[in-house]
Order: structure tokens, then C-alpha cells, then sequence
């Protein structure tokens, strides 16, 4: 399935001509070897870029459309046109030199092999450089000394021939593509099949599938996706076949690994989330639904008004035009999580769905995750934040668990129920973190913040029972709710008020009640109000009369939300996980509240 939709994807981006067609692929590139038509090399020039990287501008290798690299583990194989110095110049610094020496065969073979009956000028002039360059005294040429050190630290090397790429050379491109042709007739037909993506037979069988770059925490070299490198992992009568083993041809595995690459070199359209790379797209490739999923996401894929736009069309079911792009609901979506396996990647989700249906499923989320915060905080909370109020602040490798990340991003997408270890893991936090500035470079700690009460918000009312079955004026909303009687919750709205009690009591006070008594008011509310309310009293008495007034009164509201729906009977003695969440979220509302009537 996986495998199926990226091929589709390849042949859509190469209908749109954003995606290289066979026997071409990407590869970074450092510079040029500038040749005469005599194959004399005149000069080593940088084929660079400039990128913005925060507040500097650095150079880093441009990608390039080149013949088609081959993939390399420890042997020496060549490549067409593009390669490192090892093979193009036989110089590097790995300190093997005979080695290096059979690079730069290999490679002049194969320009020998492919171009010495091109007829192009460019053609001829490489073949001249291959036959005439002596790598044994690459290290004395002027031209190589003048820059050796930016030469062994180059990625890889093109050439130029009188101005011109040579690979824009249309010869040299027919020759490639002729040696392509003849390369795959002459493997005969023992490596033809079925092939188990597109269906079709009599297919040239894979034996080894394509390296797969830009996933977080896999090799720079790239991973694979598909592979097999034991016994075990094969199938009966497979066994040290590699490919065959699930025979992909080689043109599906070309698409699915160029169509892949493609998109992890998007990173405007990449989330990473966790240890996992997400990517995603729509069937017909279109730019707007990645976009509308990054704003979703929490980054500025689109403006607000667009997005709006495109939600309430979903959500009837109708198409939506932007940029003269028109959006059908039904159109067929996909959301891919990748994770580093050792050279391999682990699929850590694939969901596929309409359009439609994931963008009125990420809008549910957020209207679940809607709550009041303060001005400086962003309406919308990235799934990576939630992730990180999970763990330590305080940890050296301040890291969610890896496997939350794909169940959460699962749920959101899926509108199904939310993980119950990301509301524990953000309730544990809640009763270990204590309110710390910013210092030394390090952002400030909240015990309840904005991005836990919202999760904690969002889990009541997707989760709980109790909170998820409550209609009309007592449901949770995005502020305080002031209809709403469930102990629990009003619980934490009269911490909150005792708390406001205390420091309009004893201004610029250090610590409060909930540095001290929040953990166990919230477990154990029965061994700790009436404590809290002795206190109260004690501080009421160092307010003005109208403070007090006005306090009294606010209490008195509350006691009544408590004592008449249980007929006056005790308090609990212990509140359930779920409860506790409540109080946390009744705490927090009843305080932001506060900081907006006094804005």
C-alpha cells in the first residue's frame, strides 16, 4: 500500500515535471571540474548555494539532477558524471591509496564504456580528461594543490565543458540512457518477475531497493526502506535473494525511492515529531492540502483566513478553491511516519483518508485543545509541544518516548481516543515540575501550563466518560465555566481563589499554597481543604473590607457548587487520575480568568 501510493505520487510529480524521470536521480553537488575541448582541466569551481540559516549565510552543496547514482556499500562502483574526488581526480584522505587507484579506473571505464562513440564535443572532452589524467600526481597539479583542502572535502563533482554541464549535453544524455537500455537486456531474463506494486509481469526484478535520505537520525549516506539481511526475514525458497524476496521491479522501486526523497527534501511539507520524520501528500499532489495540514501542525503553511476557508468547505462537503487550485474533499491523502532503524527505516504509521475527513478531524482536535492563554501564546499548539510537556525539562535529552509520537499524531488524525500514556506522563509532570524563571539560557518551568491544561482539556472531552457525555451549559469550555458542578473541577477553581486569597493578602509573596499543598489537593482534597480554608480565613483578615466582600462572596459560590449536589456530604477523600485533570483545568481557568479582567 505504502509502496503502491508513492509510485502514484512519482507519476503525478512527473506529469508536473517536478520530479526526475527514469534513470535520473538527485545528488548534492560541490563543484566543477572545468574542462577545455581537449579534456585539460582549467579549473576546480565551487557549484555552492547561499542559504539563510537562521541570522548567517552559509554555503552548502546544490542538488542536482544527475544520471541516476548507484548504490554503494563497500565496493567500488563507479558513477556517470557525477562522482566524489576518489573517482573523478583519484585523490581523497582515506589513507588507501591503491584503492582510490581503482575508483578512478572504475570511473574511467565507465566514461570510456558510455562515451567513446557519443559524437558530442563535450563527450570526447571527458573520455580525453579520463585517458590523459594521472592520478598518481593529481596531488602536483597547481590547480589541485591551489585548493586541496576544499577538494577532499567535497561531496561530489560534475563536469563543465566550455560553459556548458555535461550533463545537459542531449548526446551525452542519449548515450546514458542507451547504456541504461542495453545494461538491463544483457542482465537476461532470470531477474524478471512479477512485480508485486504495479502488477505487471515480465518486470526486471530489484535486486537492491534505493537509499532513502533526509530522515531524522538515519545515515547521511541514506536507509533503506525496503531490504532484507537474514535468513529469517525471507520468504520459503527466497532465501539470499535479496529482492526477489518481494519482487518490486526496478522501475516501481526508481518511483517509490525518487518519490519518497522528494518529499523529505521538501521541508517546507516535513514535520518532525518525536524521533519520527513525517511526510505527507495527496494523491494528485497538490501543494495546497500540505499546506493546509502544515498550518494544522502548528507552522505558517497558510494564512489563517485560507485555512478557515478550506475548513468550513470541508466540513460541508464541498470542494474549496485556493490559488485557482481546486480542493475536492474526497481527494485521497496520506500521512507517512518514518523512523532510524540502524541502516533501515521504521514505518512507524501509514493512515490514508479523504482530504476531507483528516482536516475535519484535525479541527476537532483543535476545538478540543481551544483554551484562554496568555497573549504571548499562539492559538494553535503544535503537536511537538504537547509531546514536550510530557517529559523533564530539567533532562539532558529532554525527549518524548518515541512511541508517543506516532499514537498521538494517530489519534489527532484519526479522531480517535487520545493515548492515555500522554495525559499520565502530562499529569506526572504537573506533580513534579515546579514555576521556575528563565535563566541562563534556559526557558522558564510552569507547573501548569498553557499546552498541559489545553491536552488535559482535550482528553476530558474525547476520553472521559464522565466530561465527554456533559451537554449544554456545564461543558468544558475554552474559559472557566461558571455553570459547571463537577467537584473536581470546582475544586480547582476555589485552589485557585484561595491562592488569589493569599498573595492579594500578602503581596510579593515567594511562595503560595500551591508550591506547597497543590499535589495533595488535588489527590487527596478531603485531608487538605479544610486546612486551606482555616488559612483563607486568617488571610481574609488583612484585606480591605470590600477585597473581603468580594472573596467571600466568590468562595460562597463555589461551597455551594460543592455541598448541594452531594447534600452536604464530605469530600473525596481521593479524586481518580481523571478528576485530578479536571482540578488542574478548573485551577488554570480560574486563574487566567483573573490575568483577563485585569488586562
Amino acid at each position: 500500500m505504502i509502496l503502491q501510493a508513492l509510485v502514484h505520487l512519482y507519476e503525478e510529480l512527473a506529469k508536473q515535471g517536478k520530479i526526475t524521470p527514469p534513470g535520473w536521480g538527485k545528488a548534492k553537488v560541490s563543484h566543477r571540474l572545468v574542462l577545455d575541448e581537449k579534456g585539460q582541466l582549467l579549473g576546480v569551481v565551487s557549484a555552492k548555494k547561499k542559504v539563510q540559516q537562521g541570522k548567517k549565510e552559509k554555503e552548502i552543496p546544490a542538488e542536482m539532477d544527475v544520471p541516476q547514482p548507484v548504490n554503494r556499500s563497500s565496493g567500488v562502483k563507479a558513477n556517470f558524471l557525477c562522482d566524489t574526488s576518489s573517482y573523478f581526480l583519484g585523490i581523497d584522505d582515506k589513507g588507501k591509496p591503491e584503492r582510490t587507484q581503482q575508483c578512478f579506473e572504475a570511473a574511467k571505464a565507465l566514461h570510456h564504456h558510455i562515451l567513446d562513440n557519443c559524437p558530442s564535443m563535450a563527450a570526447q572532452a571527458i573520455v580525453s580528461f579520463f585517458e590523459h589524467w594521472d592520478a598518481s600526481q593529481a596531488r602536483d597539479n597547481p590547480i589541485i594543490k591551489d585548493q586541496v583542502d576544499a577538494i577532499l572535502g567535497a561531496s561530489n563533482f560534475i563536469f563543465q565543458v566550455n560553459g556548458q554541464e555535461a550533463i545537459d549535453d542531449p548526446d551525452i544524455r542519449a548515450a546514458w540512457q542507451a547504456y541504461r537500455a542495453h545494461s538491463e537486456e544483457a542482465d537476461g531474463e532470470d531477474s524478471e518477475g512479477i512485480c508485486l506494486v504495479t502488477g505487471k509481469e515480465h518486470q526486471k526484478i530489484a535486486i537492491l531497493h534505493p537509499k532513502i535520505k533526509g530522515v531524522l537520525g538515519a545515515q547521511t549516506s541514506g536507509a533503506n526502506l525496503v531490504s532484507f539481511n537474514a535468513d529469517a526475514f525471507c520468504s520459503y525458497g527466497h532465501d539470499k535473494e535479496q529482492g526477489k524476496n518481494a519482487p518490486v521491479s526496478e522501475e516501481a522501486a526508481f518511483a517509490y525511492g525518487t518519490a519518497l526523497n522528494y518529499l523529505l527534501s521538501d521541508r517546507d511539507h516535513t514535520k518532525i515529531i518525536g524521533d519520527t520524520t513525517v511526510v505527507y501528500w495527496s494523491e494528485h499532489a497538490l501543494s495546497a492540502c500540505q499546506d493546509c495540514l502544515m498550518t494544522f501542525m502548528g507552522d505558517n503553511g497558510m494564512d489563517e483566513n485560507t485555512l478557515k476557508t478550506i475548513v468550513d468547505h470541508m466540513k460541508k462537503g464541498e470542494p474549496a478553491s485556493v490559488d485557482q487550485v481546486e480542493i475536492d474533499p474526497d481527494e485521497p491523502f496520506y500521512v507517512l511516519g518514518l523512523a532510524p532503524n540502524a541502516a533501515r527505516l521504521s514505518v512507524r504509521f501509514f493512515l490514508r483518508n479523504t482530504f476531507g475527513a483528516f482536516v475535519k478531524n484535525l479541527s476537532a482536535h483543535q476545538d478540543r485543545m481551544n483554551l484562554i492563554h496568555p497573549a504571548w501564546e499562539p492559538d494553535r499548539i503544535p503537536l511537538w509541544r504537547t509531546l514536550k510537556a510530557t517529559v523533564n525539562p530539567n533532562s539532558k535529552n529532554a525527549v518524548s518516548s518515541p512511541l508517543l509520537s506516532g499514537s498521538l499524531l494517530r489519534a489527532v488524525l484519526n479522531d480517535s481516543l487520545y493515548p492515555e500514556a500522554v495525559f499520565q506522563n502530562i499529569m506526572r509532570r504537573i506533580f513534579s515540575d515546579r514555576d521556575k524563571p528563565a535563566e541562563a539560557g534556559k526557558p522558564a518551568v510552569y507547573k501548569i501550563s498553557y499546552v498541559k491544561a489545553a491536552f488535559i482539556k482535550a482528553y476530558l472531552l474525547k476520553n472521559s466518560n464522565t466530561y465527554s457525555s456533559i451537554k449544554g451549559e456545564e461543558k468544558l469550555e475554552m474559559a472557566v465555566n461558571e455553570n459547571c458542578t463537577q467537584i473536581s473541577y470546582v475544586l480547582g477553581r476555589m485552589f485557585s481563589v484561595l491562592e488569589d486569597i493569599q498573595q492579594n493578602a500578602n503581596p510579593g509573596i515567594n511562595s503560595t499554597i500551591k508550591d506547597r499543598y497543590f499535589n495533595s489537593a488535588c489527590a487527596t482534597p478531603a485531608s487538605v481543604f479544610p486546612l486551606l480554608w482555616k488559612l483563607s480565613n486568617a488571610h481574609l483578615k488583612k484585606l480591605s473590607t470590600p477585597q473581603a466582600v468580594y472573596f467571600q462572596k466568590k468562595l460562597g459560590n463555589l461551597m455551594e457548587k460543592i455541598t448541594m449536589p452531594t447534600t452536604g456530604m464530605a469530600l473525596p477523600a481521593r479524586l481518580p487520575l481523571e478528576e485530578q485533570g479536571a482540578f488542574v483545568l478548573g485551577y488554570y481557568q480560574e486563574t487566567q480568568a483573573r490575568f483577563v479582567k485585569n488586562k
